[in-house]
C-alpha cells in the first residue's frame, strides 16, 4: 500500500492497457479501425508516462517542476479518454465544451508552480478539480451512449468515473479543510492511487467488452442485412416468413407476400454501368423503406428483385399497399452523376396467404406467379397471385 509501490502498479497496468489498445487498432484492416481506439491507446500511455515522471525519484532522478510535469501527462490522459469516449461513441462536438474551463485550470496551475513553486496543497486541488470535470464529462459521455449492445456496459463504466470523481472531491475537500497543511507527505495518495488502480482495473475490461459487444453486432448485422442496400437479406426474409406463416396459422389471421422487380434493370446498367445500376437499387430500397409499416419486413432476395412482407394483410389493404410502394418508386427522381435524374418502374405481384393448408414457399412462388404476369402484362402494375398461373422465371 506505500505510494510509490502504487505509482508503479498504475503505471505498469496502464502501459499495458495502452499496448493492448495499439493493438487492437493496429489489427483491425484500414477503413475498420477506430479512432477512439487508437485514442484509448493514447490516453493509456499518458497515464503510464505520467506516473512514471512521478515514480522517477525512486531512482535517484528529481528535478524542479517533476510533480507538474506528471500530473500535467496523466492530465492529458485524462483529456485524451473523454476524446476517446466521444470519438467512439459518435457523439457531438459540442459535448466537449468542458476542454475551455479545464484549459484555464490547467494554465492556472502551471502559473501558480512557476511562480511559488510545487505547493502540494494548490496542485491537489486545482489538479483534482480539473480531472474530476473531464471526469464527470467521460462518465456522462459513456451513459449516452445509444447503441443497445453497448449501453449496459458504457453505464457501468459511466458509473465508475462517476464514483472516480466522486474520490477527487473526497480528496480536495480534505486539503480545503486542512489549509494549514501547506507542505510535506500527501496524507491523501494512497488513496488516491489505489482508486486510480481500481478504476483502470475496471474500466479497461469495460472498454474491451464494448468493442466485443460492438463486433459481435457487425458480425451479426453483415448475416442479415444486404451490403448494398441495407435492408433485409434472403435468410432473414425466409425465416421471417416461416415464422410469421406459422404465427398466422395458430391465430388464425393473414399474411401477404410481396414479389417486387426493377423493370428494365438490364438497359439501367448498360447505359450507366454498374455503379449507376447501385445507386438506383439503393434508392428504390430507400424509396420502399420509407413505405411500409414498421412491422413489414423489406428484404433484397435477388439482383434487382426485393421482396415485403405484410404483417397481418387482408384485402383491400395488400392491394394498397402494393400500390403504394409502386407510386413510391415510379414517382421517385433518381439522381445518377453528371446525368439528368431517371425515373424507374416496379412491378409487382403479391400472393394473400390464410389458413392451415398455406406453407412459406407455395405463397411465395404464388406471388413470383404473379410477378411475371405483372412483366408480361406490361410492367409498372401491380398483380394479384391466382391459382392457375403458370410457373416460369423472367427477369428483365
Amino acid at each position: 500500500m506505500h505510494a510509490g509501490t502504487l505509482l508503479l502498479v498504475n503505471a505498469l497496468l496502464a502501459a499495458l492497457s495502452s499496448a493492448l489498445f495499439l493493438a487492437l487498432y493496429i489489427a483491425r484492416p484500414g477503413a475498420g479501425r477506430e479512432p477512439g481506439v487508437l485514442l484509448w491507446s493514447l490516453s493509456y500511455a499518458a497515464f503510464a508516462a505520467g506516473f512514471g515522471v512521478l515514480f522517477a525519484p525512486a531512482f535517484h532522478l528529481d528535478f524542479p517542476g517533476l510533480g507538474l510535469a506528471g500530473n500535467l501527462l496523466i492530465d492529458a490522459g485524462t483529456v485524451l479518454a473523454l476524446l476517446a469516449a466521444n470519438f467512439y461513441l459518435g457523439l457531438s462536438r459540442r459535448a466537449l465544451w468542458v476542454l475551455a474551463p479545464v484549459a484555464v485550470l490547467a494554465l492556472i496551475e502551471t502559473g501558480l508552480v512557476i511562480h511559488e513553486g510545487e505547493n502540494l496543497r494548490h496542485m491537489v486541488i486545482l489538479g483534482g478539480a480539473l480531472t474530476g470535470v473531464v471526469t464527470v464529462a467521460t462518465g456522462v459521455a459513456f451513459w449516452q451512449c445509444k447503441d443497445p449492445a453497448q449501453r449496459p456496459v458504457a453505464r457501468l463504466a459511466g458509473l465508475f468515473h462517476f464514483l472516480w470523481a466522486a474520490m477527487l472531491l473526497m480528496r480536495m475537500s480534505w486539503w480545503m479543510a486542512h489549509p494549514q497543511v501547506l507542505a510535506g507527505p500527501d496524507h491523501t495518495s494512497t488513496f488516491g492511487l489505489l482508486s486510480r488502480v481500481v478504476l483502470t482495473w475496471v474500466i479497461t475490461p469495460c472498454l474491451l467488452w464494448m468493442l466485443t459487444r460492438k463486433l459481435d453486432a457487425e458480425l451479426i448485422r453483415h448475416a442479415s442485412q444486404d451490403p448494398l442496400t441495407g435492408v433485409a437479406n434472403r435468410r432473414v426474409m425466409w425465416e421471417q416468413g416461416e415464422q410469421r406463416m406459422a404465427q398466422s396459422q395458430q391465430r388464425n389471421t393473414a399474411i401477404a407476400v410481396l414479389m417486387i422487380d426493377v423493370d428494365r434493370f438490364k438497359s439501367i446498367n448498360d447505359r450507366w454501368g454498374h455503379d449507376g445500376g447501385d445507386q438506383v437499387l439503393v434508392a428504390i430500397a430507400d424509396a420502399l423503406r420509407r413505405n411500409i409499416r414498421e412491422k413489414d419486413i423489406l428484404a433484397r432476395v435477388g439482383g434487382e428483385e426485393f421482396m415485403v412482407l405484410l404483417h397481418q394483410a387482408e384485402e383491400p389493404a395488400a392491394t394498397e399497399a402494393a400500390e403504394r410502394l409502386r407510386r413510391a418508386v415510379e414517382s421517385q427522381a433518381i439522381a445518377l452523376l453528371h446525368d439528368q435524374p431517371l425515373q424507374c418502374t416496379v412491378s409487382i405481384g403479391y400472393c394473400i396467404a390464410r389458413g392451415a393448408e398455406a406453407n412459406w414457399r407455395s405463397v411465395v412462388v404464388a406471388a413470383d406467379r404473379a410477378l411475371y404476369a405483372a412483366k408480361q402484362g406490361g410492367r409498372n402494375r401491380v398483380m394479384r397471385a391466382m391459382e392457375d398461373s403458370p410457373i416460369q422465371p423472367f427477369r428483365g
